[in-house]
């Protein structure tokens, strides 16, 4: 697959590296250069060259008496200029001939400015013989240092001229260059791509198939692919998003048949598990015990200490089975101060042992809401599964059982009532 793909990709990667490179140097690099010649020399220059006649005005005003400012106006152009010739300074690729020209300007715009200076110091009266040679010197030397600085400007125009018609050329050169190796790179292409594709396609349909199996609800099944590496690395995570989703489906079926505030199995739980311990019942003659336990008094707790009080007491009940069942024991909340324990393998004597050490447990426990200590007790009444027995007989002798304790006081364990009781069941 790797082999494919060098095959596929090198002469792009080569053709697109060797064009960057014909560009770079041919093209771009000179391009590049030309603009940072015309920033940094040619617009210099020129400005340069406006500040030196411009500097004409203001000291022939002033020595003409026309302009008093003009000595002001000299001095802050003065300081421009230097600025430029200093910065010009600073870039040494311009051409030698240009260079020369440059500094002889800067000689001649040091002499006008010393003219210029004196003029200004001195301020003459008009008609002043010396004030007018100074004049004349300072008139010369800066047109001398405009002219060469014209000249330096020319000089630089031309060599990027030059500069740029090189380039020109360079790039419709690059440009024949480059289109035979892209049809060089077409042609490569074209057979990678094929080779690749027929590889690409018997993953891919790898994938979709496992996409398929997984959508028809296979929560097992798990994707095989090995190249292209890409496609691995697809199907690993496909594999493992389809464990996580199944580890999410258990998680949402644990809270489907879970109580959220004991976080036992809720009634929906029980009546499946009891129908899967009576056909346990049926097939192997197993013999199950049912607990019904009822939390005594459970109203006047609610009504005593508050519903938070309840709850509480409902999760300590909760946790009191959890710790004092066998592990194959399975608990229940079935309603509201209500639960109930399958006892799978139990006869009637192992149950009400069980059920005597979880009411005594209970019985024993402190419950507390803030400083006041809450007194619970449970009742727990106990039936086993026997010949004639169905589900529903089941519950119903356990639920009987359970009223005959609340009835002979509460806080007791009774496995049958008496044939001839009757009444309804006591809070």
């Amino acid at each position: 697959m790797g082999l494919c793909a060098a095959l596929a990709l090198t002469p792009i990667a080569v053709s697109a590296i060797g064009g960057f490179l014909l560009l770079d140097r041919g093209v771009i690099g000179p391009f590049e250069d030309i603009a940072e010649r015309h920033r940094y020399h040619i617009v210099p220059v020129q400005r340069l060259n406006m500040l030196v006649k411009d500097t004409l005005a203001p000291v022939d005003e002033f020595v003409n008496g026309a302009n008093p400012t003009g000595p002001l106006a000299y001095r802050s152009m003065r300081q421009q200029i230097e600025a430029e010739f200093a910065a010009l300074a600073l870039h040494t690729h311009i051409e030698t001939s240009a260079n020369s020209l440059l500094k002889r300007a800067h000689e001649d715009w040091i002499a006008a400015d010393r003219s210029a200076t004196e003029l200004i110091s001195l301020a003459p009266p008009a008609g002043d013989g010396g004030a007018a040679r100074l004049m004349r010197q300072f008139h010369a030397h800066a047109a001398a240092a405009s002219d060469e600085l014209s000249a330096v400007n020319g000089q630089l125009i031309a060599a990027i001229e030059t500069d740029h018609d090189r380039a020109l050329l360079h790039y419709e050169r690059s440009l024949w260059i480059m289109g035979i190796a892209g049809a060089v790179c077409l042609l490569t292409t074209v057979g990678g791509i094929s080779l690749i594709s027929r590889i690409m396609t018997r993953s891919v349909n790898r994938l979709v198939d496992g996409a398929a199996r997984f959508a028809q609800g296979d929560r097992d099944y798990r994707i095989d692919i090995q190249v292209p590496p890409e496609l691995h690395r697809v199907a690993e995570e496909f594999n493992r998003m389809i464990g996580r989703i199944k580890i999410s489906e258990t998680a949402l079926t644990d809270l489907a048949v879970r109580d959220s505030l004991t976080r036992l199995l809720n009634r929906r739980a029980f009546e499946e598990a009891l129908a899967e311990t009576f056909d346990r019942v049926q097939r192997f003659g197993e013999t199950t015990a049912l607990l019904a336990l009822d939390i005594d008094h459970f109203k006047h707790i609610n009504d005593t200490y508050g519903h938070a009080a309840g709850d509480m007491v409902l999760q300590e009940i909760g946790a009191i089975l959890t710790r004092n069942l066998r592990s194959f024991d399975r608990p229940f909340r079935v309603g509201g101060e209500e639960f109930s324990v399958l006892l799978p393998g139990t006869t009637a004597i192992a149950a009400r042992d069980i059920a005597d050490r979880l009411r005594e447990a209970v019985e024993r426990h402190p419950f507390r809401c803030g400083a006041n200590r809450i007194a619970v007790t449970v009742s727990i009444g106990i039936a086993v599964t026997g010949p004639e027995m169905t589900q529903a007989s089941l519950v119903e002798a356990a639920d009987a059982a359970l009223y005959e304790a609340k009835l002979k006081g509460r806080n007791r364990v009774e496995l049958v009532p008496d044939p001839g009781t009757e009444g309804s069941k006591v809070a």
